[in-house]
């Protein structure tokens, strides 16, 4: 009851297994030390675990495993001698018997409980567990998904070994055995069929034959079951891992004639049902319209009897019936079901659904290509009006997002132009561009109007990629394609594709008004999908008008963020944008709009650097708003002692404001002591100025101007402005070396109006004469902010 693994047998005689001499211990090899007892000979070798054991086999030998009765049964098919000496095993292991036939090796396991046995395939052989293999997600492994072919139907395996004849242990009854060399997986629910009955197994296929019409013979392909009888007497034809999409979705591989037949029938079996059979009778009549493709039809009808039966909804066939039919109108909404939870064993039959709802939905294409590819054959035996629906779909979504494993699915893809864009973009993810490309620039004048469209996007795509394009022409291109979008229902992807090209060619308004547009469009578009685009222009945005010093476009910069900040997530790049955009509010000397703004972000902003910065902006606002105990406050909510020296002396410097405006000159200076940073010089010089402490002035200022002030080219306005201040200054201090240093690197460079006339005055040899004091006054008050 509680799976503990049995101890070892003790070593007496009566524990002997099938082929053990009378006295002979358990574990030890059988006659001369041969581990197979020809012909019916067998091994209990002592092991290191408990959990594990390994069948040396070749890559060359085929496998099949199966449990009969109370003892797992693993079949090898003897293409080359095996060499069974290795095996080992204890614990539940201890009971590992080997038995020889011709041209085969069977190995039994006596099982004293339902535990579940494990085989994974390694490059010494098979491994054998009753937990699964260390680090592999062994749900995901494959399975064996017949489809008809001719001749029967088809068991496919990837590297097929041969089909083998046995006697089974338990019940003596014949069975035919189809071996892989590969870990292709098994079929893991029993089906019966008429004249043959498929076995559960862990790998291969495993069939008993209970009429001599029927047969299993080994091809290139993998094994295929035949019968005097063709096609196969079997309603459902498929067997998979689990039915429960076959039968909760009532889907039949029959003709159209007579699916059509099978809903008419039901129709009127529902019109004349007693009311306590009448939603048995309603839910078979939404089965038949769904396998005639009528999904509309078969949502409305299970609705209505959902309506009049409530109850019933929590049936899980009902359920996943509705959501699939919600999913193939095209409402999502409805569709969620297909997400599950469903019940552990019925959860792999329904992946294929959950990966047509995530492929459906957008945002999980990785996960929805690999969930599609996994099961991708189980479509092969849906009826036509569903399959060609599903199999278009899947294919893209493969040939889109599949990984180099999921794309082999598409080898094999029936004829038509929406399997040869499947290929197409195979063929690009592939690496084979020039191949893809024609395929595309052939499909771009499809007669089908939604395959044209979709390879239209890439050509344009491809060429602007290739440089054949420009992001702008590309942009107006796909503009252009915006009809025929609308008609295939792929406007939103096309707007997305034409804002991608406007952002490549830093187009950020015309990426912004795109991106606008796409959630007007019908289609639904993911969250994920979305936000990236979203953060990426308004950042962009952010970035460049921060940056900007023209009124105007500040203005409009900030009027484009504000539109768009109610639609971002929480999080640290809102937090990014906030600030920026509480920087581009302050600019425009709005500081209470600047205020809120620092306020949104500090919180959402992770890094200590990040925190540090809106800080400063907060701090910005309040001295601006006339608050500063809040500024001083802000500053040390947000400081970090691990902040880079830049951040710290620009804390300072804004810490030094703070002082100032409080009216402690002496602290202020305390606080830019020692740092180069033109704001800091400046506010250092404005204090000595006030004071009248000229040559620290000076000091300062001409550090000012060493670093602003080029040796050549002309001055713009700010630049004349510190070479007036700088005058003025040294003129007060007398400073004849620091007037004539700057004379000389003025030369004799223009300034504007009367202020070269006043700089010359300045700066003559030998200081201002009486009265020049005065004249400088405005030079100096000029240069304060």
């Amino acid at each position: 009851m509680l799976d503990v693994p049995l101890p070892p047998p003790a070593p007496a005689p009566q524990t002997a297994g099938k082929g053990r001499k009378p006295g002979q211990k358990a574990g030890q090899p059988g006659g001369s030390g041969s581990s197979v007892a020809g012909g019916g000979g067998s091994i209990n070798v002592p092991a290191t675990s408990t959990s594990r054991v390994l069948i040396p086999i070749s890559p060359r030998m085929g496998l099949a495993a199966f449990r009969s009765g109370d003892s797992f049964v693993i079949v090898v098919d003897n293409a080359e001698p095996m060499d069974t000496s290795a095996l080992h095993g204890d614990g539940v292991f201890s009971t590992l018997t080997v038995t020889t036939l011709p041209g085969a090796t069977l190995l039994q396991i006596k099982l004293p409980d339902t535990r579940e046995f494990f085989l994974s395939q390694q490059a010494e052989g098979w491994i054998l567990g009753d937990k699964p293999p260390p680090g592999n997600v062994y749900g995901d492994r494959r399975v064996i998904n017949p489809i008809v072919a001719d001749g029967g139907i088809l068991y496919p395996m990837r590297k097929p070994g041969r089909v083998l004849s046995i006697t089974d242990p338990a019940s003596g009854q014949k069975l035919f055995v189809g071996t892989s060399t590969t870990d292709d997986g098994g079929i893991l629910s029993f089906r019966h069929g008429d004249g043959y009955d498929i076995w559960p197994t862990t790998e291969g296929v495993v069939v008993a034959a209970n009429s001599p019409d029927v047969g299993l013979r080994a091809t290139p392909e993998g094994a295929l079951l035949t019968s005097g009888e063709s096609p196969l007497p079997d309603s459902k034809v498929a067997v998979y891992a689990n039915t429960v999409d076959l039968d909760w979705l009532g889907l039949q591989k029959l003709p159209n004639e007579q699916l059509e037949a099978r809903l008419h029938k039901a129709l009127l079996a529902a019109a004349d049902s007693d009311p306590a059979q009448r939603f048995a009778a309603r839910l078979e009549e939404a089965r038949a319209a769904f396998g005639v493709g009528a999904f509309l039809e078969a949502r409305g009808i299970l609705t209505v009897a959902l309506e009049d039966d409530p109850e019933e909804a929590v049936r899980p066939e009902v359920s996943f019936l509705l959501a699939a039919s919600e999913l193939l109108s095209g409402n999502m909404d409805g569709a969620f079901l297909l997400e599950g939870p469903w019940p552990d064993n019925e959860q792999r039959a329904t992946q294929l659904w959950r990966g047509l709802y995530l492929a459906s939905k957008g945002g999980h294409e990785a996960e929805a290509a690999h969930l599609l590819a996994r099961d991708f054959t189980r479509l092969d035996n849906y009826p036509t009006s569903v399959r060609s629906v599903l199999l278009p779909f899947a294919a893209e979504q493969v040939g889109r997002y599949g990984t180099a494993e999921d794309l082999s699915v598409l080898d094999k893809l029936p004829a038509g132009s929406v399997y040869k864009l499947a290929s197409a973009f195979r063929d690009l993810r592939t690496g084979k561009r020039t191949q893809a490309y024609d395929a595309f620039n052939a499909l771009s004048v499809d007669p089908d109007p939604v395959v044209a469209e979709k390879a239209l996007e890439q050509k344009i795509s491809l060429d602007m990629s290739d440089g054949k394009l420009t992001p702008v022409a590309a942009a107006e291109m796909f503009n252009g394609l915006m009809p025929d979008a609308r008609l295939a229902g792929r406007e939103a992807t096309v707007r997305l594709l034409q804002a991608d090209a406007y952002m490549r060619a830093r187009k950020w308004p015309e990426a912004l008004a795109t991106l606008d547009m796409v959630k007007d469009t019908p289609e639904q578009v993911s969250e994920p999908v979305l936000s990236p685009m979203l953060f990426q222009t308004l950042a962009a945005v952010a970035s460049e008008v921060v940056k900007d010093t023209d009124r105007d476009s500040i203005l409009h910069g900030a009027a484009m963020l504000r539109a768009h900040l109610s639609a971002l997530q929480p999080g640290t790049k809102k937090g990014e944008i906030l600030m920026a955009y509480g920087k581009m509010l302050l600019g425009l000397g709005l500081a209470d709009e600047a205020q809120e703004a620092f306020s949104d972000a500090v919180p959402m902003l992770d890094s200590p650097e990040l925190k540090a910065l809106a800080g400063q902006g907060l701090a910005e606002s309040y001295i601006a708003l006339k608050d500063l105990a809040s500024a001083t406050d802000v500053l040390q909510r947000t400081d970090s002692p691990d902040l880079p020296d830049d951040m710290k002396a620009s804390r300072r410097r804004l810490q030094a404001r703070i002082t100032l405006a409080k009216g402690d000159q002496t602290a202020a200076l305390g606080l830019l002591n020692g740092d180069s940073f033109s704001d800091s010089l400046d506010m250092a010089a404005r204090i000595h100025e006030s004071r009248g402490e000229w040559p620290a002035a000076v000091a300062n200022v001409r550090k000012m101007a060493e670093a602003e002030i080029p040796p050549q080219g002309p001055l713009s306005a700010a630049q004349q402005t510190l070479a007036l201040r700088l005058a003025s200054d040294a003129s007060q201090a007398s400073d004849a070396q620091t007037l004539a240093w700057l004379a000389q690197l003025v030369g004799d460079r223009s300034m504007d109006g009367e202020s070269g006339r006043v700089f010359r005055l300045l700066t003559q040899v030998g200081g201002p004469k009486p009265g020049a004091a005065t004249a400088a006054k405005p030079a100096t008050a000029a240069a304060k902010p």
